[in-house]
């Protein structure tokens, strides 16, 4: 058996190891560069940057584009998804220049050397036919949780069109007017920059126009990972079966996809006849990027200590996530709240790109994450210690206990429907298939929204169904419930809800790590909560903010007396 992925693992921890100062500065570089993109769009007012996109979608794609994009954009602002929409635009276009800068040069070594255009050609392929989901891998691993990542694995995803097209428009400029320009004096750089690119470009725009929906294509995935924007709220609609949020969310992804794609197949449909609008390109671009410089170079909040919390996509930790956000907030922190799935937010955490994470599932769920990631970890303190996991089914099923599922394999369809390949249940399950002889049932790989409709479905029919279920889980207050014993303990008994950190923390931050090692919820207190936050919206922060006012003492007692922050 040839094991390809011992050595790629072995390669990328051998560059984390002696590169990590590199990375670091990446991070840095890139995330100010992001930073200056969002603060640009964040400062100008929202009808601001409708008039200025309808004016070029009017200018490049006609009067029916600009009435579309003048609808389209106010119906998004309407929604109340304006911000996320703009991280999504900062996103595409920090992604898009990056991959500009990287992508055009490689494009011109290409059209003008067929040995780089033999090695590169595979490499390409590879880039662009790769699942994009193993991107998000070594970009966890080299830039944590974040924006930067989803930047890092858009550009690898993105990059391939912009190297070819620009490759093809140089190749294709004809012979004549090459050689007619060489006969005139021109230099190599004269040849490039006066003839060939400008003769070349509309092919260059259609590559940039693909690098851009590529680049939108990223948003969700990208989202997996805390790069935010348009895609969490595509992701949260997802994960949490809010079919209305998911389904706004994905008209607010279409709509900017076709604004920017009929502008920017606009400009490349059109050549620049007249000089002078070149320079007034050049002019805006240069304001642009001065813009962005003076931006990104700007901190107002250089005094206020940061705190990274990450968060998976389920209700007791979203809840918790943004209640303690909130108070942090009150006590003059700068928070940073990052949701991802759960293996990257270990991965994050280990290497000290995320603070806390205030879900962890002991000692049985997570185990396998604590295991491999523990040494570098620290322990802050018990949330809550009634949780429960394990084979759930309708009350109406007969059976009782998990050894009873062989004998009924074809009542419930030899399936057993779980969640998310990566979450500690699904490990968790299917230890429990081979401890009690479940040979032929198949572990539904799925998400909990989607568990949840499945279970509802049967539910609804009277069908026997068995799912993978824990407390506590807003499931049990709408449907009639139970667990099936486990007699040989492979779930354990009640599990625990730790805080943890990254391993010194404590001492980095005794305050927080103080607040966060105080946090102490009963169950009527968390089920209250994941209740109110069930429901929710987009307004997660708002219901925490009003959560946290209903039960002011509790919280009140959670915050340090202590000033030492």
């Amino acid at each position: 058996m040839i094991n390809i992925g011992q050595y790629i693992e072995s390669a990328i921890n051998w560059m984390m190891v002696h590169f990590s100062t590199f990375f670091d500065a990446v991070n840095s570089g890139i995330g100010s560069f992001i930073i200056g993109f969002q603060h640009v769009l964040f400062g100008i007012p929202f009808y601001i940057t409708i008039l200025a996109l309808a004016v070029a979608a009017w200018m490049k794609a006609g009067r029916g584009t600009a009435i579309f994009t003048v609808l389209g954009l106010l119906l998004i602002y309407g929604m109340g998804f304006w911000e996320a929409t703009m991280q999504t635009l900062a996103l595409v276009l920090s992604s898009t220049c990056l991959a500009l800068v990287v992508g055009v040069p490689l494009g011109i070594w290409t059209a003008n050397s067929p040995r780089a255009d033999k090695i590169l050609r595979p490499i390409l392929d590879l880039m662009q036919t790769m699942p994009a989901f193993v991107y998000l891998i070594p970009a966890v691993l080299f830039f944590g949780l974040g924006a930067v990542p989803g930047v890092f694995a858009t550009i690898i995803f993105a990059m391939p069109p912009v190297v070819r097209l620009t490759g093809l428009g140089i190749r294709q400029v004809p012979k004549n007017v090459v050689e007619a320009s060489r006969s005139f004096g021109a230099t190599r750089w004269q040849l490039l920059y006066k003839v060939q690119l400008p003769l070349a470009l509309p092919t260059i725009l259609t590559g940039v126009n693909q690098t851009i929906m590529m680049s939108l294509s990223m948003v969700v995935i990208a989202a997996m990972i805390a790069a935010g924007g348009l895609g969490e709220i595509v992701l949260k609609g997802i994960t949490q079966m809010k079919i209305g949020l998911g389904f706004e969310g994905g008209i607010a992804v279409v709509i900017l996809a076709i604004i920017l794609d009929r502008i920017t197949q606009g400009m490349a449909g059109r050549k620049n006849k007249k000089g002078k609008k070149m320079r007034i390109y050049k002019l805006v671009g240069i304001v642009l990027s001065a813009l962005l410089l003076l931006v990104s170079c700007t901190n107002s909040d250089v005094d206020k200590k940061k705190v990274k919390i990450a968060y998976a996509n389920w209700l007791e930790g979203i809840a918790m996530s943004h209640l303690a956000k909130v108070v942090l907030e009150e006590q003059g922190y700068e928070v940073e709240l990052q949701n991802a799935d759960l293996a990257p937010i270990f991965v994050s955490m280990s290497g000290k790109k995320s603070d806390v994470f205030l879900d962890a599932w002991l000692p049985i769920t997570m185990k396998d994450y604590l295991n491999q990631y523990g040494d570098s970890l620290e322990f802050l303190g018990e949330v809550y210690g009634e949780a429960r996991v394990g084979l759930v089914v309708p009350q109406y099923v007969t059976i009782n206990s998990i050894d009873e599922l062989a004998a009924n394999k074809d009542r419930f369809s030899s399936e057993i429907v779980g969640i998310d390949a990566g979450a500690g249940i699904m490990k968790t399950t299917d230890k429990a298939i081979s401890a009690y002889g479940l040979d032929g049932y198949t572990l539904m790989t799925s998400s909990s929204s989607t568990m949840l409709a499945s279970l509802k479905k049967a539910m609804d029919k009277g069908e026997w169904i068995v799912i993978t279920g824990w407390t506590p889980h807003w499931m049990f207050d709408q449907f009639d419930l139970k667990f099936l014993n486990d007699p040989k303990k492979v779930y354990g008994d009640l599990e625990e809800i730790h805080a943890v950190a990254w391993k010194g923390f404590s001492e980095k931050d005794p305050f927080a790590a103080e607040f966060f090692a105080n946090i102490k919820l009963t169950t009527e207190e968390l089920s209250s909560f994941m209740t109110a936050m069930k429901d929710a919206r987009m307004d997660e922060e708002e219901i925490a903010r009003k959560w946290r006012k209903e039960h002011c003492e509790l919280v009140d007692s959670w915050i340090p007396k202590s000033k030492n922050k």
